[in-house]
């Protein structure tokens, strides 16, 4: 999913909503270069499943904190 995000600013990014089959709005990512690059894809992912999800509106927003799953 890295490869589809498109730049729309300093530290924000676009998943464009035709990178899923189904997605109702893009996903908008606020992440450094540096945060980028260490980003796990299934947060990503995560963030495009969002959107989803009836009723959203505009955006499905991830943070720079994001990660995928939980760990104990």
């Amino acid at each position: 999913m890295k490869e589809r995000l498109k730049n729309i600013g300093k530290c924000r990014w676009e998943l464009p909503k035709d990178s899923k089959t189904g997605m109702k709005v893009p996903a908008l990512l606020f992440l450094s270069d540096k945060l980028l690059k260490e980003v796990e894809e299934g947060a990503i992912e995560q963030a495009a499943n969002v959107a989803f999800l009836p009723g959203i509106y505009r955006h499905s927003i991830a943070l720079p904190d994001m990660h995928f799953g939980y760990s104990y």
